[in-house]
């Protein structure tokens, strides 16, 4: 079943990929003619999405590969380095798009609205049929969510463009095409960074997102057979696995029950993988316990 559920994402991945490949082609064609910044941004923005889409196909299917000699942890965290080259490829892409957006400001012009209109319904359109087929698996892992972000910010980009669109249709208000490009590429922006800082904190190997370090210490302590948790180590390799290491100083010698006890409480926490040294009582922390 697990295998099931992972080749119908990639089947929605690939698809994804040719049907943001189309809408792109749409959008730079339609902000060429009509003149519109924005909607060239917004096409900018879906070929961002087409390579975000493209990388999360081929992430997954590296990440599926088994561990080996050379990488023994496995594959699992190409999903990771995926999200971070779509999120900075995302910022890259706003960054360019103020700056173009900087000298629309100065020097507004006229915009062919009809088609500005009917190239920006169309991308809305593709974009919301694409996030329906991502929205299950979005918060599958960073990845996932990445990808997500992408046509899911740029579907609100096709709303801001086809509200403008109309409100430059009857006042001429060309200014406002450069203004919605700054809102478009400043959500982006904000909603990015959040999901960058949680990729790195990951990378770095800290704590991850929604796990209490101090919590995970006091479960462990409320075993009456431990003295105390020290050396405590817990990180994730792709944002949803969670692995542990630690030093345990116990009271007893009923070592294989003790590991038992605290593997299993550890499982029930959400903890997939968890590395437990045992030391006796009478040991320091470089001492083990002896069997």
């Amino acid at each position: 079943m697990h295998r099931h559920s992972h080749d119908i994402v990639e089947k929605k991945l690939a698809f994804s990929v040719g049907f943001n490949l189309i809408i792109t082609v749409s959008e730079v064609i339609g902000g060429l003619i009509s003149g519109s910044l924005a909607l060239v941004s917004d096409a900018l923005h879906n070929l961002s999405d087409t390579g975000a889409l493209l990388t999360s196909y081929f992430a997954r299917k590296i990440s599926k590969k088994p561990r080996d000699r050379k990488y023994t942890y496995g594959y699992k965290r190409s999903e990771l380095v995926a999200s971070i080259i779509n999120i900075v490829v995302l910022l890259s892409i706003s960054f360019t798009i103020i700056l173009e957006g900087v000298k629309k400001l100065v020097y507004p012009s006229e915009i062919n609205t009809l088609v500005m209109l009917v190239i920006a319904y169309i991308g809305l359109f593709g974009n919301l049929f694409t996030a329906a087929l991502l929205f299950a698996h979005r918060k599958e892992n960073l990845n996932l969510k990445s990808a997500f972000l992408h046509i899911f910010s740029d579907m609100f980009s096709s709303i801001g463009i086809i509200v403008t669109g109309y409100i430059m249709k009857y006042y001429n208000l060309w200014i406002l095409d450069p203004i919605i490009t700054f809102v478009i590429a400043g959500y982006i922006i904000f909603e990015s960074i959040h999901i960058l800082k949680e990729s790195i904190r990951i990378v770095m190997q800290g704590i991850p997102e929604g796990v209490d370090l101090d919590r995970v210490k006091k479960l462990l302590e409320e075993f009456d057979f431990v003295e105390n948790v020290h050396h405590l180590h817990i990180w994730s390799l792709d944002g949803h696995t969670l692995y542990l290491e630690t030093h345990v100083k116990v009271n007893g010698e009923e070592y294989d029950r003790y590991l038992g006890e605290m593997k299993g409480l550890l499982k029930k926490n959400g903890f997939f993988h968890s590395t437990i040294q045992l030391e006796s009582k009478e040991c320091n922390e470089n001492c083990i316990a002896d069997f």
